[in-house]
């Protein structure tokens, strides 16, 4: 039987995808307030990633705090994408297709 990601447990996919990307924060966040802060947002992101209405919520907090460290976030967002409602994800993969195209300093993120 083949088993796809798709299929795996949601907490396992989280933990694939949030992990990672906190020990990245950690590393490459130089303010102690500004890393606290980001890691608080993942947080309540990570613990609502069960509840895709919940999560784009968190989500779009996370994106508006991190925009400053966009080029940090920004290989991490196709997963994140894929917690967020359906609705949501057209846009969401759409606006990120646009946007990798421009520096890291120039990324916006609007998620309606």
């Amino acid at each position: 039987m083949h088993t796809t990601t798709h299929n795996r447990p949601v907490s396992t996919t989280c933990t694939a995808v949030f992990a990672p990307l906190r020990e990245r924060l950690a590393r490459e966040v130089s303010s102690s307030a500004m890393l606290a802060d980001l890691l608080d947002k993942l947080n309540q992101m990570q613990e609502a990633c069960a509840r895709p209405a919940d999560f784009k919520l968190c989500f779009d907090v996370f994106v508006i705090r991190a925009a400053d460290h966009a080029d940090i976030i920004q290989t991490f967002l196709p997963e994140l994408i894929r917690f967020l409602p359906k609705d949501a994800q057209q846009k969401a993969s759409f606006e990120y297709r646009l946007a990798e195209g421009r520096e890291a300093k120039d990324l916006t993120w609007d998620v309606a």
